[in-house]
């Protein structure tokens, strides 16, 4: 009867939809449920949260009973918080990573409108504050520029948005956990037109006050057809994909793809082996060192305890080489940098520039990446989403 029981429990886990939530440090995963949680033998943490669990709910049909206005108001107070207000009806929490890059409720659409969800922090008027005047959200990302930014580049990012989430371009998200919190989090992606001098300034005060603080800046000289011109590539992919991992990835799967200063993850000892050993720096300036600082010209593969990775940017804490890690691996993965031009440009910090020599030379990172329940893109965008195409008119002015 036990065994039974523990069956009709699990199947209900895999049919409930998982629901996002994330506190500020750690990433929640709650299911729809409801049975009561069913805590292991000795599991004294779940036991506890069961309890704890159970009392907030008793002191929360007591102040029901006790003031229904007071609820009233407070319900008032905090209309428009969606995620906060559907968490009151939720029946069970995990502190756990999904086992599938679907199990997660997504609301997000392909294209959207800056300000268009009300529980999403990036409004019209932040975005003016901030000096940005047009703009417009795919699958939930929004991505702000300003005046001098073409609206062709504009575009051009919104293509490689909706091709790094939807890579198989079906007009779903390939992993609805990593895009419902990056939806959840309020990110955004930051255009200016040029590297320096632009006559524009963007002050992210405003968006940062209201919440909306975690972006990736992007520079329209810098949105290019991929290596088209035989030097240099598209650095949306990068700066956009920076985005997707760090606040994505990163915190739906911490013990994978965790990425701090402090990170034991699996991601963190793969890196820690292809810089030819572990160093770790979390000051504003950061002195690396390697054992290797270059590709081979005659074979495919760095021998064996030497750097194939060797990034060594001074303002690059150990957090940022794994961002930048990450980026180098999933692009070389899906063929961005083989080329001619690719090549050249890698070999100043990474040498497997090819899907083939990253399965040869990095097989711990080739595995993760390549594990379809983590979902990571693997045909290189090219700026033409093939399930809608974006217009003009879907940007918004302001």
């Amino acid at each position: 009867m036990r065994n039974i029981l523990t069956i009709l429990i699990f199947l209900l886990f895999l049919t409930s939809p998982l629901i996002i939530q994330y506190n500020g440090t750690e990433f929640w995963l709650h299911v729809k449920a409801q049975a009561d949680e069913h805590c292991e033998e000795n599991d004294e943490e779940c036991e506890e949260e069961e309890e704890e669990d159970n009392d907030n709910d008793r002191d929360h049909e007591e102040e029901e009973d006790e003031d229904e206005d007071h609820k009233k108001d407070e319900d008032d107070e905090h209309q428009g918080d969606e995620d906060e207000n559907e968490e009151n009806n939720l029946g069970k929490s995990f502190k756990t990573s999904p086992e599938s890059p679907t199990a997660c409720k997504s609301s997000v659409t392909v294209v959207g409108k800056v300000g268009g969800s009300v529980s999403n922090k990036v409004t019209i008027e932040a975005a003016k504050s901030a000096n940005y005047s047009k703009g417009l959200a795919v699958f939930g990302i929004n991505i702000l520029a300003t005046s001098e930014v073409p609206d062709g580049k504009l575009l051009h990012a919104a293509n490689i948005t909706a091709e790094l989430i939807d890579n198989n371009e079906d007009g779903t998200p390939d992993n609805t956990c990593v895009t419902a919190l990056l939806h959840k989090l309020s990110t955004y992606v930051s255009m200016y037109n040029l590297e320096d001098g632009n006559s524009v300034e963007i002050n992210p005060d405003a968006l940062d006050e209201a919440g909306a603080d975690k972006y990736s800046g992007l520079g329209a000289y810098e949105t290019l057809d991929n290596y088209a011109d035989g030097d240099n590539h598209d650095a949306s992919i990068e700066e956009i994909f920076h985005l997707i991992t760090q606040q994505g990835y990163s915190n739906v799967y911490p013990k994978i793809f965790g990425e701090s200063n402090t990170s034991t993850s699996s991601l963190a000892k793969a890196m820690d082996t292809a810089r030819g050993g572990e160093q770790r720096c979390a000051k504003d300036e950061c002195n690396w060192t390697y054992n290797n600082t270059s590709c081979p010209v005659w074979s495919d593969l760095v021998d064996e305890g030497e750097a194939w990775y060797f990034y060594a940017d001074p303002s690059a804490d150990y957090a940022t080489q794994m961002t930048e890690y990450i980026y180098w691996s999933v692009s070389s993965n899906f063929g961005m940098h083989d080329s001619t031009a690719g090549r050249k440009k890698s070999r100043s910090e990474w040498c497997p520039n090819t899907k083939e020599k990253l399965k040869a030379q990095d097989p711990a990172v080739y595995n993760l990446i390549n594990d379809p329940k983590y979902a990571f893109p693997t045909v290189l965008p090219d700026a033409n989403y093939q399930f809608y195409t974006f217009k003009t008119s879907d940007i918004q002015f302001f």
